[in-house]
Order: C-alpha cells, then structure tokens, then sequence
C-alpha cells in the first residue's frame, strides 16, 4: 500500500470532526491548509485511536484567531507538526512552532515527505523527536506514530470511584434562585456600595431558607451591566428564578424596584416598588426577601424562620459604614485596604456587638500585613478582631481555628498532624468544621507537590461547603492550583467571573494580565495593563515585567525587574518569582526565606502549601523544575517536613479514605 502524493491539491476538504475541548491532555496539530486532504485522514485516525486533537476547527466564531490559537498550545500536552514543503513556509504554521518551544511544549515533527529545512527552523527542531513517513510501510508508520504520541502524553485524568456523598449538579433544580446586583439609578456614583451591600444582603439571608438554592454572589455578580436573556442567565447559574431591579437613593429616602421572573421564559412572577426613609432599610430588606418567599411559596416553601435579612446590627450608621468598609477593602489596594478598616472600625464603635464587622476588620488587618504594614502590630489587632467578631456570636465561612492558623503559619501543626487531623474529620464529619477537612487535605496534598489529587480534593470542598468563599482566599488557590496544572483557559474564566463580580480589585485584574500574557493573549494583556496603571499609577508593576518577559523582549524585562526588585514596597513572592524567571535560582531562594519570615504574601499565609503551590504556578515547567530541585529549595520543604517519604505516606494515608472520598491519590507523574 502506498502514500498519497504530497502535490495533492486541497479540494476544499472539509473538516472531519470538533476539535477537542476538555480537561484531558490533547495533541495541538500544526499543518499546512493546503494539504489537508493528507492530513485529516491522519487526524481521523488518531482520534479514531483515543487520541485528543486540536485543530484550527476548535476556533470559536467571531473571537480572535491569534488568541484561541495561543491559548490552545498554552495548554497542550503535545504539538504534532506535519512537515511539507507547504508548512515550513506558511507563516502560521512557523508562529505555531516557535510559540510552541517558547511554551516548552513537547514537540514531534511527522515529515509528509522528505522537506528541506530552513536553517533556523531545522535548528529549533533538531532535539525534538521526528518521523519520516516515507521510511516506514503504512501499518509501521502508524504504529510508530501512536506509540510516540503515547510516550509524549500524560495518562488522561483517572476517574474518581463514585462517592455517597457527592451529588450532581448539573441539573437545574426548581427550587432555584440567583439574585443579580441591584444597579444604581442614584445621581451619585458613589452609592454603588449601597447598592451591591443590599444585593448580598437578599443573597445572604434567602441562601439560610431551607429547600432554597441560592446562586453564590460571585456568581450573580459576574452579569453586573449585562443585558443578557434570563434564560441565558439561567442556564449558566443553574437556577430556575431570577431576582434583578434597580436602588435610587435621595437624601434620607430610598426607592427599591424589583422583579422576580421565571429563567426559563422571562416570565415575571412579581414586581414591586418601594419607596421608604433610610432609616427603614432593615424592614424593606426583610420585605423584599418575605415576598419573593411568598411569591414562590408553593414551589419554594417558606422555611419559616422568624427573620430571613439577618445584616447583624440595627444601627443605621454602623451599617452605613459597614458596607462602605467592606467595599473598599474588596479593592484590595494599600490606599482603600486603610480606608476600609477605618470605615469598619467607626461602625464597631458606634455597635460593639456588630460581629460581621469585627471579622471583616480581621480581613482587612490581615492583608494589609501582605502589604507591608508591621506584621507584629496588625497580628495583635487581628487576633482581637477574631476575639470580638467571636464574642459577638458571628459565624465565619471557614473554622475559627483556621482564621487564626492563619495568622501564625509559623505556628501550624506539621504536616503529619494536618493531614491525620483532616482524615479524622473526613471519618466522622464535624458541622463546624463545614467540610473544611477536604481543603486542610488538599493543602498537605498540595505541600507534598501532589497537584492532581489536590485538585480533586479542592473540587470535592467547593461542591461540601456550605457558606460564601467568595471573600475568602480560597478561590484563589484553586485558581493557582488549576494554573499549576495547565488548565489556564478554566483560570481566565473563573478570574473573569470574579472580576466581573468585583471590578474595583486591581489586584485581580493584574493577575489576570499574568495569564493573557501567559497564554499569547497580548492584545488583551496590554489592555488589562492599562487598568492596572491607573490603579498603582506610580512607577512599573509586576504583572508590567511579566509580560515583557513572555514577549520575549528579555533586555527590557531585565531592566523592569532590577527597578522592581529595589523597591522595599514590593512582597516577596514578586521578587522570587523575577528571579526566578531570569535564572537567578539562588537569589530567589532568599526570597522565599524573607516570604516565610514575613508570614503573610499577596493576602495568603506562607506555609508549606503556599512554598510548594505559589513558588511554581507562574513560572515556565522547565524553570519550576529548576527551583523544585535546588538543594535551597529542598531543604526549606523539608523544614516544613515534606521529603520523599512523606510524599509516598501521604498518599497511603489518604487512600484509606477511598471508599469515602471516592478519590484514588496518585504521584502526579501518574496521572
């Protein structure tokens, strides 16, 4: 059986089948249009094999070529290239390549025909695995062919073994509700604040009815200033009803309108209008979510509980200043981080039994340690923040011990005590604890650099817990965690949502330019930058060096990274990841010892998962793999009491669990 002849010309063959979208590692295919009708049979086939293929069919209509080509070999496990005399001129296919090397994917060239190579294209290829097709018979070549594919792949995530305790979610049920962010039909831009502190105030109070499904507010939030179909809306918050309307604040009165309308067709099942004083705020809230239990009560229920809008004061002011305080730390900037803890700290004074204020003064305390103020200090007045927010009976969304575990990370227990700790509460649940023992494991999963399994563990949280996580930091690790494994496409969706939700938090927005920087998006990177800009308007940032840096443009993200690392204002974290971008593994190591020293970076506890998770998530895999076996690096893994054998008894550990958690922990090269 022979070949087809490479000079076969492209008869507009169509595609054969969708590209692959998926969590699964996949093949990014590089060809040449033109011989098409070579390479699709080949893809066919491949697929045909159990094989993921992208393709340029996995381009979704109307987004940008350049960036959905960019993110896919981001993201791929292995770029196949098949070399013609038509590829190694077309000027896509050499962008696909050399952004493929930069990426450090896992390269094989398939010659179609035997092709003279352009120099600095044969140079670029020449240590990366080949085959030519015309020195095998077909059966040898195709054998040839998938075994090398093989080699190069990851084995595709195992399957969890099903758990009693999970339970589908994809299904919409009836008894379902997401309440959108009341827009600000006020003259003054300023009473946004007041705005959204009501939205979460409905979101808060109807999630404690029982039978009641509640869309969290980051998820709601994220639809803010968008004119989209209900349906639509539904359809992607899972819900069955929808809440929207509008607040109009005049001097000491406020006009709330509000519709609730079935997901489904737009339906609307209830409207009202209300026109009260200020000071009648708590009533008015506690109305609105009374008659949207009454509006649904056949198919919702009432759940009858006494109070539903329970804000946690009953002084105006203090309430006032509450959801001022709360607003501005969510910016996250130096500047309103201050702002928002001297807003809290008015609204204690005025009611000292105001508990969701004391821990929000605790959040604020908390980070700003990240930002440099003395971690002494602001230690001292978070614990007596948690004291009071105690004291005044408020329940957190994590564990007490854990919001003061976090203050003192030097002073955790050891991984073996975390972990054995977290097994225990797995075994027999505790309802304070919150399902929380899924997350302490994946930490020590984390720390022990078993990222898949981590994950799993993270997912099984996010579906058990039961309060908002939004405020906490635990969407960010999981973010980080599904970054450190690749899967940077479901990062920029998920940190697109939560900007969507909180566009004030510059912070974020500069974490997301990392990541379209990250994955070639530089269009939307810069754009992003910009944002960035107007929010630290005062000389360069981080996020500035990092792109730079995957633009290839090395001598200015030098010259970036040495103003940087003179500034005393700039966390740790920033630092060792600069250094270890260009190679300085050593001085980044002196970096990570100050991170531990200072206790406290970019709003999270250093501790052995944060070293082992937040030294690595942004860096190149060559370059990860650097750090993660320098000897500096080691021995601070080992401080922290993670070496081989740990690694291995972790996995044992959690593995006695299987028949109640469903998952099988593996050694990430296993999976």
């Amino acid at each position: 059986m022979s070949y087809p002849p490479i000079h076969k010309e492209n008869e507009s063959v169509e595609r054969p089948f969708p590209a692959y979208k998926g969590d699964d590692p996949y093949i990014f295919v590089s060809y040449a249009h033109e011989d098409a009708a070579l390479v699709y049979p080949e893809l066919t086939r491949l697929r045909d094999q159990g094989f993921n293929i992208w393709y340029d069919e996995g381009i979704s209509p109307g987004s940008t070529w350049r960036d959905e080509v960019a993110l896919a070999l981001t993201q791929c496990s292995v770029f196949l290239f098949f070399v013609s005399p038509r590829s190694v001129v077309s000027s896509n296919c050499m962008n696909e390549v050399n952004f493929s090397l930069s990426r450090e994917r896992r390269l094989l060239a398939v010659h179609l025909t035997r092709t003279e190579l352009p120099v600095g294209l044969e140079l670029s290829l020449s240590a990366m695995q080949a085959i030519v097709r015309e020195d095998h018979s077909v059966e040898a070549y195709g054998e040839k062919l998938d075994g090398s594919l093989t080699s190069l792949l990851p084995a595709s995530r195992p399957a969890a073994i099903p758990s009693h305790d999970s339970d589908s979610k994809s299904n919409v049920e009836e008894k379902s509700i997401a309440i959108l962010p009341l827009v600000n039909r006020s003259n003054d831009a300023d009473n946004q604040y007041m705005c959204d502190g009501i939205s979460e105030e409905l979101i808060s109070g109807l999630s404690r009815v029982d039978g009641l499904e509640v869309a969290s507010q980051l998820a709601s939030f994220r639809f803010r200033d968008k004119d989209l179909d209900p349906a639509v809306m539904g359809e992607q918050l899972k819900v069955a009803h929808i809440l929207s309307g509008s607040v109009q604040k005049s001097g000491n009165r406020v006009r709330i309108s509000v519709l609730l309308s079935k997901a489904a067709d737009g339906k609307a099942l209830w409207s009202e209008r209300y026109d009260r004083e200020l000071e009648d705020i708590f009533e008015l809230q506690e109305d609105v979510a009374r008659q949207v239990i009454d509006a649904l009560k056949v198919e919702l229920g009432a759940g009858g509980k006494s109070q539903v809008v329970e804000v946690g004061t009953k002084d105006l002011r203090a309430y006032d200043l509450f959801l001022l305080g709360v607003h501005e730390v969510r910016k996250q900037t130096r500047y309103s981080l201050e702002q928002g803890l001297h807003h809290l700290e008015q609204a204690t004074q005025l009611d000292s039994t105001f508990g969701r204020a004391y821990w929000w003064m605790y959040i604020c305390q908390f980070r700003l340690m990240g930002v440099g103020f003395p971690r002494d200090e602001m230690t001292s007045l978070a614990e007596e923040s948690l004291r009071n927010a105690e004291a005044a009976g408020f329940t957190p969304p994590i564990p007490w011990f854990q919001a003061h575990r976090d203050l003192h990370p030097e002073m955790q227990p050891g991984q073996r005590e975390l972990a054995t700790e977290a097994c225990e509460k797995i075994r027999a649940a505790d309802v304070q604890w919150d399902s929380f023992e899924y997350l302490q494991l994946s930490r020590c999963l984390i720390a022990a650099g078993h990222f898949h399994s981590a994950r799993e563990f993270v997912e099984r949280y996010l579906d058990l817990a039961t309060h908002d996580l939004g405020d906490t930091n635990i969407p960010q690790w999981y973010r980080h965690l599904l970054l450190r494994l690749g899967r940077f496409e479901r990062g920029i969706e998920l940190l697109s949502q939560y900007i969507a939700s909180r566009p004030d938090d510059a912070i974020a927005v500069a974490e997301r330019a990392l990541l379209y920087s990250r994955t070639g998006q530089y269009e939307k990177a810069e754009e992003d930058l910009a944002e960035v800009a107007k929010a630290f308007p005062r000389g360069r940032s981080f996020a500035q060096f990092y792109h730079l840096y995957w633009r290839r443009d090395l001598d200015a993200a030098k010259a970036s990274f040495t103003w940087l690392e003179s500034r005393r204002s700039l966390q740790p974290i920033f630092k060792y990841w600069g250094c270890f971008l260009l190679g300085d593994i050593d001085g980044g190591i002196k970096y990570v010892e100050e991170a531990i020293s200072r206790g406290v970076s970019t709003l999270q506890p250093v501790d052995a998962a944060f070293v082992s998770l937040q030294g690595t998530w942004c860096l190149p895999p060559s370059v990860a793999l650097r750090v993660e076996r320098h000897p500096g690096f080691q021995a601070i893994m080992q401080r922290f009491g993670v070496d081989d054998a740990w690694r291995d008894g972790l996995i044992g550990m959690a593995n006695e669990l299987t028949d109640i958690t469903g998952i099988i922990v593996r050694r990430d090269q296993d999976y």
